[in-house]
């Protein structure tokens, strides 16, 4: 009984040291393998619709790519940079414990929501591996929380980063309200449709959009350089934030007051965001003086996919034009793309180049391109099909098209993870 006590607690040792070995470098490049699935299931959806594949439920594939990407790829890389600009560790630095657990955790639970997902759809497992996600999501905040509290960095830096994390923990009230209806076998579809719209709104443009904002203004602080009316502009966000969510429930009856707040906030957003870039751009200089050719392009597309973002945003307030786009699925899934593809996913690959995450070389530039040049390919195609629908004029060979996309999209993907065995420049 002993010897076996002492051989569990010589695994244990084991185990913990080889966590405690994963560098901060390291954990970005299995979020790019992350990466490498999503996009791989993305391109089986695009090949099903053109391919026999009868064994395959495009159903399942569909929530196993969305569920993986969030918890698997976007949460996970975000968790290791907000942690690794906590404690101001660098790329081949390893992040604390408490936190290496967190993420193995959040990891295993993605992978079951992958596997699950694609095998059942929503099940027993896939619903425990998800509930997994969220509460890996709650200890995270906790503990990123607690840090930061203790921490004497730069207060713009973690306003923005709190703000992440309070809208993290908020998001999982639409999930877990799905599954209320669920379990009480409530079919209203405008119920089911508003919690799933409130979970996808307070990630997408709570947690994701907020620790962005939070690593750009520690690059900000880097580089000693403040950013004229960052803290007014903050407020607004996080204000106007919550109020936003309306957007994606106008076809919901509300009083006509409610939606004059509404214009209000999101009116003050796309201020706010204008008020942002011209302070960005009047440091442009300084900010840009030590970044490459190729991370200044990433930075001027991340900037200008955000943009239309917002000018998307403004034109949904528009009832009829809400209604209108929201009924069109290509047009709600181009612009969920626009946000996770061409803003987070390419802003986290352009801050893994500034902060020598991600070597920058010759296939990597290729790689990056081709990546790139599949998110607008992407957009062009979804948002052309969008259009398209609404004139009820078909575009020839639209499924092909999106397949070359998606194609586009892996092999680039592929390529920036296998540029990463060599440094060199």
């Amino acid at each position: 009984m002993h010897r076996k006590r002492e051989s569990v607690r010589s695994e244990r040792r084991g185990m913990k040291a080889a966590l405690e070995c994963i560098t901060v470098r390291q954990w970005i490049l299995l979020a790019l393998f992350n990466l490498v699935l999503v996009a791989g299931l993305g391109l089986l959806m695009r090949l099903k619709v053109l391919l026999p594949m009868p064994a395959i439920n495009q159903k399942f594939l569909l929530h196993a790519h969305s569920h993986f990407a969030f918890a698997g790829w976007v949460s996970h890389a975000l968790m290791v940079l907000v942690t690794a600009m906590v404690f101001n560790q660098q790329q081949n630095e390893k992040l604390p414990w408490r936190y290496q657990l967190t993420l193995i955790a959040n990891l295993l639970a993605s992978y079951g929501m992958l596997i699950s997902f694609f095998l059942q759809g929503y099940g027993l497992y896939s619903i425990i591996a998800s509930t997994a996600t969220i509460v890996v999501s709650y200890v995270f905040a906790m503990l990123c929380w607690r840090d930061m509290s203790r921490s004497r960095r730069s207060s713009s830096t973690f306003r923005w980063l709190r703000a992440a994390l309070l809208f993290l923990v908020l998001s999982s009230v639409g999930t877990f309200y799905l599954a209320h209806l669920m379990a009480s076998s409530n079919m209203d579809a405008r119920l089911q449709l508003a919690s799933v719209y409130f979970y996808l709104h307070f990630q997408y443009n709570g947690w994701f959009f907020f620790a962005c904002m939070a690593l750009a203004q520690h690059g900000f602080d880097r580089k000693n350089t403040a950013i004229k009316y960052s803290k007014t502009v903050f407020w607004v966000f996080a204000v106007t934030c919550p109020v936003n969510y309306l957007l994606s429930v106008l076809w919901w009856d509300m009083p006509r007051w409610l939606y004059v707040v509404l214009i209000i906030a999101v009116l003050g957003q796309s201020i706010a965001w204008a008020q942002w870039l011209r302070g960005c751009l009047a440091n442009r200089l300084v900010l840009g003086r030590s970044l490459t050719p190729l991370v200044k392009w990433l930075l001027i597309g991340v900037a200008t996919a955000a943009t239309i973002k917002f000018v998307l945003q403004g034109l949904s307030v528009i009832p009829s034009l809400s209604q209108l786009s929201y009924s069109f699925r290509p047009i709600v899934i181009g612009y969920l793309h626009l946000v996770l593809l061409a803003v987070i996913s390419l802003f986290i690959i352009a801050y893994g180049y500034i902060g020598g995450l991600l070597h920058i070389n010759r296939l990597a530039i290729a790689s990056t391109t081709v990546f790139v040049s599949g998110v607008i390919l992407n957009e062009l195609l979804l948002m052309g099909q969008g259009i398209s629908g609404l004139a009820r004029t078909p575009i020839h060979h639209m499924p092909l098209l999106l397949a070359v996309a998606a194609g586009m999209l892996l092999v680039g993907i592929v390529g920036l993870l296998l540029s990463q065995r060599h440094k060199g420049s």
